[in-house]
C-alpha cells in the first residue's frame, strides 16, 4: 500500500507519498519555465510518455509536443539519473517509445534495487491518475465529449448509490453542483477492509468544500472541473459518470455530448 497526500488545483495536481518524494502533474504548460532542482521530468501527450529528463531545464521542443508534464522529486535514497534510466528501460520493455533527453547509461548494481522500487511505486501512482506505463493493445477509442453553450442550459440529475444532485455543465471545465445535493455516505473498501484510493480522493474533495456541506447535504453551489470529479465527490466514483448524469427525460449527458 502507498500512502498519498493529494492536492488538486485548477492547473496542477500535487501528490506526496510519505517521505519518499512527490509528483506534480501540470495540465497547464504555458507558464512553466524551470522545474525544481534535481527534478525528474516526464513529458506526456495524451497520457502517453513521450520524453524523460532528470534536470530542472525545461526542454521546449518536448514541452510544445506535450499536453501535460510530471515533475518528480525524490527522497534522498534515489538518484534522478538512475530512476530516469530504469523508467526508460521499463517503458521500452513494455513497448513504449520514449525519448531520453540525456545520455543513456547502465545503472550501477548497488543502485538498481532502490531505483527499481521507486519506478514501481511511481508507475502505480501514475497509472492511478490515468498515465500509461505500457503500450495499450488496440481497442475501441475512448469516447470524446464536447461542451457547447446549449449544454449549459440543460440541468442534469444524479440518483446513484444514495447520491442525488442537480448538475449544470456551465463551461468546458466547470461542472456546477446545485445546492441541496445529497452525498453518498457509504465509503467503498478494499478487499482487506482498508479505505480505497477513490474514497480517499472523495474525502479530500469533500474536505476542500467542507464549509459548503452539512450532514452530507450541500448548502451552497459547488463547482468542480469534470464529470469524473463530480462522480468522485458525490458517490466515490466507481462507474462511468457520463452515463449517470441524465436530463429529466432520462437522456444521458454522454448522448448529448459524445463526438461520433
Amino acid at each position: 500500500m502507498i500512502d498519498l497526500t493529494v492536492k488538486i488545483t485548477r492547473n496542477k495536481t500535487m501528490i506526496s507519498f510519505e517521505e519518499e518524494g512527490s509528483v506534480i502533474l501540470y495540465q497547464q504548460l504555458d507558464n512553466i519555465k524551470l522545474a525544481n532542482e534535481n527534478a525528474l521530468l516526464v513529458y506526456y501527450n495524451g497520457r502517453k510518455p513521450v520524453a524523460v529528463s532528470f534536470d530542472n531545464a525545461i526542454d521546449k521542443k518536448s514541452l510544445n509536443a506535450a499536453d501535460s508534464l510530471a515533475e518528480i522529486q525524490l527522497g534522498w535514497e534515489a538518484e534522478p539519473k538512475d530512476l530516469a534510466q530504469v523508467m526508460l528501460d521499463t517503458w521500452t520493455e513494455k513497448g513504449l517509445e520514449v525519448a531520453a533527453l540525456f545520455e543513456p547509461q547502465k545503472v550501477a548494481g548497488n543502485q538498481y534495487a532502490v531505483a527499481k522500487k521507486y519506478q514501481t511505486d511511481l508507475f502505480t501512482i501514475l497509472k492511478t491518475f490515468g498515465y500509461e506505463n505500457e503500450k495499450i493493445k488496440t481497442k475501441p477509442a475512448k469516447a470524446q465529449h464536447r461542451w457547447s453553450k446549449a449544454l449549459s442550459e440543460i440541468p442534469f440529475y444524479i440518483d446513484y448509490k444514495g447520491a442525488k444532485a442537480e448538475v449544470v455543465w456551465q463551461k468546458r471545465n466547470e461542472m456546477r453542483i446545485k445546492s441541496g445535493a445529497v452525498l453518498a455516505q457509504e465509503s467503498p473498501l478494499n478487499k482487506d477492509g482498508s479505505v480505497g484510493f477513490s474514497a480517499r480522493l472523495t474525502e479530500k474533495l469533500r474536505s476542500d468544500h467542507g464549509d459548503k456541506i452539512k450532514n452530507y447535504v450541500t448548502v451552497e453551489d459547488i463547482i468542480l472541473k469534470s464529470v469524473n470529479e463530480v462522480g468522485v465527490f458525490l458517490y466515490f466514483a466507481g462507474t462511468n459518470g457520463w452515463l449517470v448524469l441524465k436530463d429529466k427525460e432520462g437522456k444521458t449527458i454522454d448522448a448529448y455530448s459524445v463526438v461520433n
